[in-house]
């Protein structure tokens, strides 16, 4: 069935009336396809559908959706190569509690982006000199720099146009010409910021007044969100989702969003930047929560997100109270993973000491009893474990998915490539990274992010690693860390790791591989391209491992590499 039968059409005018009267015509009669003739679609929140969602390592809140895909069963959306063009404070697509779904061929971009750029003139120590250009409309009003969605004056905070404000609270510095994150470029965090102290000092150029800024002129300053509450695609509760030949332009928070789904597949999608726009995605261009079945990334171009290309992860939930024996309140700490509930009646779970990350025992829960969208109080099929205590943590044993990412391009964003923290069966092949942090980190911890990670069965083999780690986001071009602060001569979170047959191109003095508190790591075969290096230091750094092996290197530097085998 194709949209313009609800009079769809790509002439600028609201694509949103009739898409929802598409959707709910398609949900009733069953009908399995829903059609875009290549166009451009323009999709505004006059009319969108309100729904208050809590998205995990995005902002909770009332969202206004477009494409609400609820209790769908066998549907696709082809858009034949459209381009769907959002405005304002709007959420693209939710699917939820659906399965078979299938999104495919269209692109998704915002026509104002939810961050902002602008070209470093000079710098000194009082601040910054920058020009903006005139697709981040901006307006000084009481000394104070506001991005704004159009050129209409903002009035006071109490008016209905203060919703225009595009609020930001983070600075970055990108390389113009490369069209990557500065070297070494470090972020500066501004809590609760919306706007700073500015004045204009020429057409669309400006002085920014904040002392300690660096930069160089010629650069890009993206002025980065103060929210994660637009992502391009929230995927709840649902399985069998196929994304495919889909182009995220921008979105305000993550690309693709997975939570509590079995089975998600994102093939050959391009997550990179339109309109001369140095940003992407203003998070994550992936993130999959407490999901199970298999989740694959097969031949996608990552590019120029705010953050990292995937995160693979579970939740910790920390024990609040002790009630009884049998009895337990628990509590959702970090505020972008409050509301997000996965304890259910029958749940194994397993549990945790916060501050060593060691599993003190397993259980199952019998009854749960929600107080609100941070606290829980469950009951347990058998006694409490001794020593657990009050600040250690619970998260879900539950099916963990398998994981096959091959074939992607993850480049020129902010922060790492990749976060595997799943402990199903996880294979990394046949990648290109060219990141500023650490192309593969693996965490976890249950005392911030509250991420459940600690692989167990994982290969990283056939990647191109080249000239990674040029930032501040990592202590190896793969990284093996965990939020482990006790027992560490003891704690072994993350096992059975093997990196082989990989290729590394190392331009600098990073190291290539950061493990710590890992049991049974392999490095084998590994091809490692070196220019010159001055004052070269160890390519490996091991602290409190067990089982690991470095060997069989095979190198094509112009400088040897020294201390090969620490």
């Amino acid at each position: 069935m194709s949209v313009e039968q609800f009079g769809v059409v790509p002439d600028g005018t609201d694509a949103t009336p009739g898409v929802l009267a598409a959707l709910q015509y398609c949900q009733t009669h069953n009908v399995s396809c829903l059609v875009f003739p290549n166009g451009r679609y323009d999709f505004f929140p006059d009319f969108a559908k309100d729904l208050y969602l809590y998205l995990c390592n995005n902002d909770a809140g009332l969202k206004r959706i477009v494409f609400p895909l609820i209790d769908f069963e066998e549907f696709t959306i082809d858009g034949q190569g459209s381009e769907f063009v959002f405005h304002g404070l709007i959420n693209p697509f939710f699917v939820s509690k659906s399965s078979s779904i299938t999104l495919k061929e269209f692109s998704v971009d915002f026509e104002r982006s939810f961050h902002s750029e602008g070209r470093i003139l000079s710098v000194d120590d009082e601040g910054m000199d920058l020009h903006i250009p005139e697709h981040f409309p901006y307006k000084i009003c009481g000394g104070l720099l506001r991005f704004v969605g159009n050129d209409s004056a903002v009035e006071s905070s109490n008016s209905a146009a203060s919703r225009l404000v595009y609020g930001s609270n983070h600075l970055l510095e990108f390389d113009t010409t490369e069209r990557k994150t500065a070297f070494m470029a470090k972020d500066y965090y501004f809590n609760g910021t919306a706007s700073y102290p500015a004045r204009e000092i020429g057409k669309r150029t400006i002085r920014l007044s904040i002392k300690g800024l660096t930069g160089k002129p010629g650069n890009t300053l993206v002025f980065g969100p103060n929210h994660r509450n637009y992502p391009a695609f929230v995927l709840n509760e649902s399985r069998d989702i196929c994304v495919e030949s889909i182009t995220i332009h921008h979105a305000g928070g993550m690309g693709i969003l997975a939570q509590l789904c079995h089975n998600v597949h994102i093939d050959k999608c391009r997550v990179t930047p339109s309109k001369g726009r140095i940003l992407s995605t203003t998070a994550d261009a992936t993130h999959f929560a407490n999901c199970t079945g298999l989740l694959s990334l097969t031949d996608n171009l990552f590019e120029n997100q705010g953050d990292d290309a995937t995160n693979i992860h579970g939740v910790y939930v920390q024990i609040a109270r002790m009630i009884s024996s049998h009895e337990l309140l628990v509590r959702l700490v970090h505020p972008q993973q409050i509301g997000f509930d996965f304890i259910h009646e029958g749940l194994e779970i397993e549990f945790v000491d916060g501050r060593s990350l060691q599993t003190i025992g397993e259980g199952k829960v019998i009854r749960k009893k929600p107080l609100n969208k941070e606290f829980t109080q469950i009951v347990l099929e058998k006694p409490i474990p001794e020593g657990l205590t009050v600040g250690d943590a619970i998260a879900a044993n539950r099916d963990y998915p398998e994981v096959r990412i091959s074939g992607n391009t993850i480049r020129n964003n902010r922060a790492r490539g990749m976060l595997l923290n799943c402990r199903g069966k996880t294979r990394v092949e046949n990648n290109y990274f060219h990141t500023p942090g650490a192309a593969i980190l693996f965490e976890g911890d249950a005392s911030y992010w509250f991420e459940q990670g600690g692989v167990s069965d994982c290969v990283i083999q056939g990647n191109t690693f080249d000239n990674c780690l040029f930032g501040v986001w990592g202590k190896g071009v793969i990284d093996v860390q965990a939020g482990i602060h006790e027992k560490r001569e003891s704690s072994r979170y993350n096992r059975n790791i093997v990196i082989k047959d990989n290729r590394f191109i190392r331009g600098n003095q990073s190291p290539l591989l950061h493990a710590f508190c890992v049991d049974n790591l392999q490095w084998r075969d590994n091809q490692i391209e070196a220019s010159r290096i001055d004052n070269p230091e160890s390519p490996f750094i091991i602290s409190f491992c067990s089982n690991v092996s470095i060997k069989d290197e095979l190198y094509c530097e112009t400088d040897p590499l020294p201390n090969l085998n620490t």
